[in-house]
């Protein structure tokens, strides 16, 4: 009998964290969607924060110094399948683009950028910045200054949100 309990707890076990990343990322698609969702939520605003605080806090550059992605969006922020997702996502909402860097050498509208996936998005509205940045010989982009408030846009998240109590006490406490 021993035997049998010991198959039914194992049959019972809850999910390992990283299925139920997966799983949830799996049913994300728009970028509202990724916003809200309370694992990769949370990571993004994550992003953002170590973005902006990059220079003060020195768990934020350890943190963003980690990343293999040019945009930030890969570990330690997000598992493999969680970054693809996050590169995927649509846009579903128009971005308010008016805080974004650069932005005013473009003929752009935030409605072209609906309905197309956060990396295509990434692309058009740097393009013009890196196109400059790769002739003088460096084509990364600027996490605070361009890649903050592009992300916050993009997912509407307002970076009011990241000075939040609880948020920060979040941050404090369990890391990513």
């Amino acid at each position: 009998m021993a035997g049998k309990r010991g198959k039914k707890t194992a049959n019972s076990s809850s999910p390992q964290p990283a299925s139920t990343s997966q799983s949830t990322a799996i049913l994300v698609q728009s970028t509202s969607g990724a916003a809200s969702n309370p694992i990769l939520g949370y990571k993004l605003r994550v992003l953002i924060h170590d973005l902006l605080h990059v220079t003060k806090d020195p768990a934020a550059a350890h943190r963003l110094n980690s990343t293999t992605d040019e945009y930030y969006i890969s570990a330690p922020y997000f598992t493999p399948e969680e970054a693809a997702t996050m590169q995927n996502v649509t846009l579903d909402s128009l971005p308010n683009l008016d805080h974004v860097p650069g932005r005013g050498d473009q003929d752009l509208s935030a409605a072209d950028l609906v309905s197309k996936p956060v990396h295509e998005a990434l692309g058009i509205l740097l393009s013009g910045f890196l196109d400059k940045r790769r002739a003088s010989g460096d084509a990364r982009p600027c996490g605070p200054h361009h890649l903050a408030p592009l992300y916050a846009a993009l997912f509407s998240v307002e970076l009011s949100e990241l000075q939040d109590a609880k948020f920060l006490g979040r941050l404090r406490r369990n890391g990513l």
